[in-house]
């Protein structure tokens, strides 16, 4: 007598495979809390991993104001300073009115 088994998957374990981390943003300020059209701000923030490393120049994020990207960037040495974590963008006030969020953004990296 022959049997049949029907397929099967199985509810599955966790694997891991490479290394991730999350990216950690203190500190941030700009250099004035309102600015006029086309007036440039200075924005800065200590950013580093989790594990307490630099990122890598490669890094690209950009900064964003309720959904208007003012300035994207890699982190190269002349934006970001990998000994101390801060990180300096400048951007150029857009054409908007109102009141607004400016925070750092970046998408999933695998670098």
């Amino acid at each position: 007598m022959t049997i049949r088994y029907l397929a099967i998957d199985s509810t599955g374990i966790s694997f891991d495979a490479g290394e991730t981390r999350t990216v950690e943003v203190t500190n941030e300020a700009l250099s004035a809390s309102s600015g006029h059209v086309g007036e440039t701000i200075t924005y800065t923030a200590t950013v580093k991993d989790n594990t307490g490393v630099a990122l890598p120049t490669n890094f690209r994020a950009e900064l964003m104001m309720n959904g208007t990207q003012l300035v994207q960037k890699k982190f190269k040495p002349s934006v970001y300073n990998s000994v101390t974590f801060l990180l300096t963008l400048y951007f150029s006030v857009p054409q908007l009115w109102g009141s607004f969020i400016v925070k750092l953004h970046s998408e999933e990296q695998v670098i």
